[in-house]
């Protein structure tokens, strides 16, 4: 034998090992080995285990050439074909992926393969067993073949039949899975930010009829009774879905949630009233972090099995044939799928304290989830915050710590968190919302105001407070004070690193282009238009009121209720204590907890109780 062919056998047995070094973990421990190689959590099981399938097949394959190259030449060209393809691979998740340099080792190994072994089967080939020489017998033989088979008439009728068949399926799989309906179309700017699409990634999206039946699937795992409406969620005009929940199609139609879920907030004047929605306002009762894991440990239930959810879907819906085999063998098995992967990226979550309502931890899950940062233990939950009247906010620093100034870059990057990709994002329906937010102002003072302690309370705001939270002043909008002067929860801002922000740094796929992060000492200012609708205070939600506000944090509450969208028109803040708030249906704050501190901002808090009711009162007019 050529030695160029023992060279070329033995490093096929080279590939199958490197194969099976990569496909047995994959296999047996895909945590472990996305902890160890360094990919992204999101890359793990089950499509891990599926790519070690896949590997073990290709090794199988590879056999026939390892042990006897020459008698299988075709087979041999094909080995090699198999790495090249694979150089492709890599060479896309590099361009495409949020983390390139994990997959570079991988394209070097794969190339290194496919030159080594084109190289000596080339060498070691006879001129007729050259793939220029195969590819030319292969086609005249084919060609012989179908010439020999079309005569005969029953080889055409089976061949007719089976490409009906095949066609019939691939209809049936493009209309049932892959079959892009267009987006509703919103006559006002309100609507669409309310309920349609921005474009999340599929596994960021439920199906719609799964998420039509959770609520009676998983009955005792709701934190009251009741359907979304038990997690916060606001319904209006007679929809099926609660603001925040856009319908997208592609294929089958699935829920996935939009800016104004969590940007969208609720009062009642007194406890019989009707809620009134508040577009752009902080989602106050939405308990986002109940709502996720009701989800996963519904998926988790074992109940929670595809029959189970078939019946119930089959008793509310009306599906045909195949959406019914559709859904049973392929949707509702993805779904659970995703339910429990997204379940083991945010296991960190049961590490710190329990959010609650109108809260979230905004760059913990880009870290860790997105990014695949190791957990580093620190607590980033902050008191969800109004989006309003963006024009004059363009040239400032952005969340609660002033760590970026680029609006386009903010409002990416938050829809990044929950599941958009460069691929998935929609820049139209994105754009639309955006341009809406830059002009539309914060709602007014629905209730009635003193104007002769209006008139008292604006010069006490403007030497007490204008300086660092009004429109045109030269500290609004930026860090000006370290985090010791203002003395508040210090969690939030360790929660930002400079690790994260190189990361931002690096990413570099359109329309996702982040530039303008930094990380900065302490909290920034924040204007306070609308403030009235943007209780409880400061950026953990830790004070329930102004009134508490303008107390040394000694008289602050330790212990109140959230959730309540009855509003406090005197204190200036939604009702936090009382018989219409009680656990278990509301949410027990302890500011004694980790990253639920109310210390700080004392600013005000020497004033006398007659100037801070009359500041009070000129606020609400903000």
């Amino acid at each position: 034998m050529d030695s160029y062919i023992r060279w070329f056998q033995r490093f096929i047995w080279v590939g199958v090992v490197m194969n099976m070094v990569f496909a047995l973990p994959a296999l047996f421990a895909p945590a472990l080995l996305t902890s160890v190689v360094g990919l992204p959590p999101v890359l793990s099981d089950p499509w891990l285990e599926n790519a070690g399938m896949l590997l073990v097949g290709i090794s199988l394959f590879y056999l026939p050439s390892g042990f006897n190259a020459p008698r299988f030449p075709i087979h041999s060209w094909l080995c090699v074909l198999s790495r090249l393809i694979a150089v492709v691979f890599w060479i896309y998740l590099i361009d495409t992926s949020n983390t390139p340099s994990v997959f570079v080792p991988m394209l070097y190994g794969d190339l290194g393969m496919f030159l080594v072994l084109g190289i000596t089967l080339y060498m070691g080939s006879t001129p007729v067993n050259r793939p220029w020489a195969l590819l030319v017998d292969g086609w005249r033989a084919w060609c012989h073949g179908w010439e020999v088979r079309w005569q005969q008439h029953s080889f055409r009728v089976g061949l007719l039949i089976t490409l009906l068949v095949l066609g019939f399926i691939g209809y049936e799989t493009w209309y049932n899975m892959l079959r892009v309906v267009p987006e509703e179309k919103f006559a006002t700017d309100e609507e669409h930010f309310k309920y349609a699409a921005i474009g999340l990634g599929i596994e960021a999206r439920i199906p719609y009829y799964l998420f039509s039946v959770l609520p009676q699937m998983c009955p005792e795992k709701m934190p009251k009774p009741g359907g979304w409406e038990a997690f916060g969620f606001l319904f209006e005009n007679g929809r099926d879905l609660p603001i925040g929940m856009a319908k997208r199609q592609i294929g089958y139609p699935t829920v996935e949630p939009n800016c104004a879920l969590c940007h969208t907030g609720s009062y009642r004047a007194s406890p019989d009233d009707v809620a009134k929605p508040v577009a752009m306002a902080p989602a106050n009762t939405l308990q986002l972090q109940a709502f996720q894991w009701f989800a996963y440990d519904c998926a988790s239930d074992p109940k929670f099995t595809t029959d189970a959810v078939m019946a119930a879907i089959n008793g509310k819906f009306q599906l045909g044939f195949f959406e019914r085999l559709y859904n049973r063998y392929l949707i509702i098995p993805m779904a659970k799928s995703a339910l429990l992967k997204q379940k083991q990226a945010y296991a960190w979550q049961k590490l710190r304290p329990a959010q609650g309502p109108g809260r979230t931890d905004t760059f913990n899950p880009t870290k860790m989830v997105v990014f695949g940062f190791p957990d580093d233990s620190t607590i980033g939950t902050v008191d969800l915050p109004q989006i309003w009247n963006q024009k004059p906010r363009e040239s400032l620093y952005l969340h609660w710590d002033g760590n970026n100034n680029d609006i386009h870059e903010r409002n990416y990057a938050a829809a990044m968190a929950v599941g958009a990709t460069p691929q998935s994002v929609l820049p139209d329906s994105f754009n639309r919302v955006t341009s809406w937010l830059l002009d539309t102002k914060a709602p007014a003072w629905p209730f009635a105001v003193d104007p002769v302690r209006v008139a008292q309370g604006k010069p006490i705001w403007d030497s007490n407070c204008a300086g660092c939270h009004e429109f045109g002043k030269a500290d609004t909008g930026h860090v000006t004070t370290t985090i010791d002067q203002l003395g508040t929860d210090p969690h939030r801002l360790d929660s930002f690193t400079t690790g994260l922000v190189q990361a931002f740094h690096s990413f570099k796929t359109p329309p996702f282009d982040f530039n303008a992060y930094r990380k900065t000492q302490s909290y920034s200012n924040t204007p306070t238009d609308g403030i009235w609708m943007r209780a409880p205070y400061l950026h953990n939600g830790s004070v329930p009121s102004l009134w508490d506000l303008l107390q040394t944090p000694d008289k602050r509450p330790v212990l109140f209720n959230t959730g309540s969208d009855v509003y406090d028109p005197v204190k200036v803040g939604f009702v936090t204590s009382g018989p219409l708030v009680q656990a278990p249906s509301y949410f027990r704050y302890d500011t004694r907890l980790e990253g639920n501190h109310n210390t700080g901002h004392l600013y005000g808090t020497q004033l006398t109780d007659a100037e801070k009711w009359a500041l009070i009162e000129f606020m609400k007019t903000l």
